[in-house]
């Protein structure tokens, strides 16, 4: 719901088709790989806990969101509404009751804030550069933004329950229409509103919009945290999780209040920036990194991770975090190149201690 606003004032229409074509592609294969029945609880049980931290970073990811942008859009009504919308929407799907009927109106309401925001703001795509400003660095984020996509998928636990409950081909036809048709039409709206909700300029953001957007945003992000945060909770997850993650949850929310003060508008432009940034290490790096070196040979054949995946990815990853941190936070996107193609040559570190399969695969 944000980062294509970013890719937008950073790179023009071009960057937003550079998001959303690997997302779109990225999510609907996972149907298409995880076809044969049974793969997908199998995944959810072998990797549970790199699952469950892919769950507890994104709900505290999505938290980060509603306390930086939610919260400056619409007040702290923002994040009381997206509070209740979690708690309603985690309390309706209990024991995973009435989850679709919660999608279709949570869909629907989107996309009637979609048509108000058409009707009162026109088609604004003559408004958008091919391609503004730099077509380089553009072409060395790219790699990574398709790595993250492509991978990330496999280790979200509502995806892998939604595949888990449609049959090989139903499943397939899910995730393609899924994502090939309402997906896009929800990341549609982001291009359009993508000039109003620039970080530095949210104080321009008109007060009608503003609730147009922040109606949206705030179902979208009650929806997903519920669902991620219901596995969490369960009484049968490790007490790690089901202590430490709210925790950490509210220390994610509370962090962009501590940059209020006569300048809080630029201040929180970009302090909250810089800490969306590091927010997307984990979906460019260190989740895409386990689900490459960990679910080998590929994630519908993969078993446990050995203990040379472990060593292997968290070397790997430690060796690869300061060139993403110069791509990603010092925006010198040209290092991001180097951290893939470490990242993608470790697999060869595990290929060659490894039993046929995984040989057979490199």
């Amino acid at each position: 719901m944000f980062l294509p606003v970013l890719m937008v004032r950073d790179f023009g229409l071009l960057g937003w088709i550079v998001f959303a074509v690997p997302n779109i592609v990225g999510a609907a294969a996972m149907g298409w790989v995880l076809s044969k029945p049974g793969t997908a609880q199998r995944l959810a049980k072998d990797h549970a806990l790199a699952c469950q931290c892919f769950s507890a970073v994104t709900v505290a990811f999505h938290c980060f969101f509603v306390g930086w942008i939610v919260r400056a859009m619409l007040g702290w009504i923002g994040p009381a509404l997206a509070l209740a919308a979690a708690v309603a929407t985690y309390l309706l799907t209990s024991r995973g009751r009435r989850e679709l009927i919660c999608a279709v109106a949570i869909l629907t309401a989107s996309l009637i804030a979609f048509i108000i925001f058409i009707a009162d703001q026109g088609l604004p795509l003559h408004t958008f550069d091919v391609l503004s400003r730099g077509g380089f660095r553009l072409a060395w984020l790219s790699p990574a933004i398709i790595f993250g996509f492509a991978l990330c998928p496999y280790l979200d636990l509502t995806f892998l329950r939604a595949r888990a409950l449609t049959a090989p081909k139903a499943g397939v036809a899910a995730f393609t229409l899924g994502f090939g048709f309402f997906f896009l039409l929800m990341i549609a709206f982001t291009l359009w509103y993508s000039r109003w909700l620039v970080p530095e300029r949210l104080d321009r953001l008109p007060h009608f919009l503003a609730w147009i957007i922040g109606i949206h945003m705030v179902l979208q992000i009650g929806f997903t945290t519920a669902l991620h945060a219901r596995p969490l909770l369960a009484s049968d997850t490790q007490q790690d999780f089901r202590y430490a993650a709210p925790l950490i949850w509210i220390l994610c929310f509370c962090l962009p209040l501590t940059w209020s003060g006569p300048s809080a508008g630029p201040i929180a432009a970009t302090h909250g920036e810089t800490v969306y940034r590091l927010f997307m290490g984990f979906y460019g790096l260190v989740f895409p990194a386990y689900v490459w070196l960990c679910m080998t040979p590929s994630p519908a054949s993969a078993t446990k991770p050995t203990r040379q995946q472990w060593m292997v990815y968290g070397a790997t990853v430690v060796a690869v975090a300061p060139l993403f941190y110069l791509g990603f936070i010092a925006d010198r996107m040209i290092w991001l190149l180097p951290g893939i193609g470490l990242v993608l040559a470790a697999r060869f570190a595990i290929a060659r201690k490894s039993a046929g399969p995984m040989q057979n695969f490199v």
